[in-house]
């Protein structure tokens, strides 16, 4: 990766010039062990100002950084970035825990994390996510595979929101998902056998009776509600 990254600056570097300020890659890819994916990098890339010509200049430099199995850039203003923590808590939070720098001052020395925002954040997208769970349940509750579909596809997106969670409670949360729900029963001391159940359906399909996914689905409901609450009296 190093290589890529080395390659990308210099290819900012030529279209940017000095309006680039800085280029971060983040993701768990970079405190992770191991050999990582292209696609576990994340990447910020900041101007002093992003105008619609100087987008058109980046875009043959993203498409091949794109075409090449990275995921797409997020392109920041430097002013932007600085009025968008109380904004974004949790992409930063996260962002702050595992970034390197690759050119350019680093945006997040000595930026702190508002906790408050942070717990709105995560109750706010929480609550988002339950209340389109159950709206989704209507029509997917009259297949047994549809429903099962429902819950695997949407447990990824409520253990990206745990995490925020435990950092609220004073942890670092695991990078792997299965991990991050079973530090958040541990934590908060309930049981989330049906979300690890959830979780591990995802990697190895098994057929159930109608039954099974339904009681399935009453007990994941009830663990998102208990999960909610406690964010709610963070």
């Amino acid at each position: 990766m190093d290589g890529d990254f080395s390659d990308l600056v210099i290819q900012l570097q030529s279209v940017h010039r000095d309006n680039l300020v800085s280029v971060v890659a983040y993701g768990s890819a970079i405190e992770a062990p191991g050999n990582p994916k292209k696609t576990d990098y994340e990447l910020l890339i900041m101007t002093k100002h992003l105008r619609a010509e100087d987008l058109r200049r980046s875009r043959p430099v993203v498409r091949e950084w794109v075409l090449s199995g990275h995921n797409m850039p997020v392109f920041f203003t430097a002013d932007e970035f600085k009025h968008s923590l109380d904004v974004y808590p949790i992409e930063f939070t996260q962002m702050k825990r595992a970034y390197r720098v690759l050119h350019g001052l680093d945006p997040l020395a000595g930026v702190e994390i508002s906790k408050a925002n942070l717990r709105w954040e995560t109750e706010h997208e929480l609550r988002g996510k339950l209340l389109r769970l159950r709206s989704l349940y209507l029509p997917a509750s009259l297949s047994s595979a549809d429903l099962t579909h429902l819950m695997t596809d949407s447990i990824v997106s409520f253990v990206k929101f745990m995490r925020p969670v435990l950092t609220l409670l004073g942890e670092d949360p695991p990078l792997g998902r299965l991990a991050t729900i079973q530090r958040i029963g541990e934590k908060l001391n309930i049981d989330t056998a049906p979300l690890v159940r959830i979780l591990k359906l995802r990697d190895e399909p098994k057929e159930m009776l109608e039954i099974e996914v339904q009681d399935l689905f009453v007990a994941y409901l009830d663990r998102l509600d208990h999960i909610i609450a406690v964010v709610n009296e963070l």
